[in-house]
């Protein structure tokens, strides 16, 4: 009977530590996808900001010139 209880012991522990690392390899993997999927959203965004810019840089070039220019001219005016 002793024997019985003893072999059972390093089985039960065996399969105890198996499920432990089962159970944190299953929350890592998980963790590490929710991780790629962020980064897979960020660079879309980024993707999108580069193309952005591009067509908005040259419109926002000509235009804050413009706003400038008057908000310049406006502040002299005020100092007299």
């Amino acid at each position: 009977m002793p024997k019985a209880p003893a072999q059972k012991a390093p089985v039960s522990k065996t399969a105890k530590a198996v499920a432990r690392l089962t159970a944190k390899i299953a929350t890592l993997t998980e963790r590490k996808n929710k991780i790629a999927t962020e980064i897979m959203g960020l660079k879309d965004q980024r993707a999108g900001l580069k193309t952005a810019p591009v067509a908005a840089a040259p419109a926002k070039a000509k235009t804050a010139p413009k706003a400038a220019a008057p908000a310049k001219k406006a502040n002299p005016v005020a100092k007299k």
